[in-house]
C-alpha cells in the first residue's frame, strides 16, 4: 500500500467537524476505494474549545498557515 493521505482541517465548524467524523467513520471504506490510508494529520480552528469530536493526538494550530506549514507539499502519488 502506498504512504498514506494526510488531511489537514482548517476550521473546526459545523463542516470541519462534520468532515473529521466522515474521514474516521468511513475510514475503512475510503482505504479499499483508494489504495491509501486517509489520516487527519492537523486541524485549525481559532479556538480550542470542545467540539464533540475526539481530537486526541492530532495537532491543533490556532494559525491555519502554520497548519498548511506542517509538512511537505507534494503534487505527485
Amino acid at each position: 500500500m502506498s504512504k498514506p493521505l494526510r488531511v489537514g482541517i482548517a476550521g473546526l465548524g459545523v463542516v470541519g467537524a462534520a468532515l473529521v467524523a466522515l474521514l474516521r467513520r468511513q475510514r475503512g471504506a475510503l482505504e479499499r476505494r483508494t489504495g491509501r490510508d486517509v489520516v487527519v494529520s492537523a486541524v485549525s480552528a481559532r479556538s480550542a474549545r470542545d467540539r464533540d469530536i475526539d481530537l486526541a493526538g492530532v495537532p491543533f494550530f490556532e494559525d491555519p498557515v502554520a497548519l498548511a506549514a506542517t509538512g511537505p507539499i507534494s503534487l505527485s502519488n
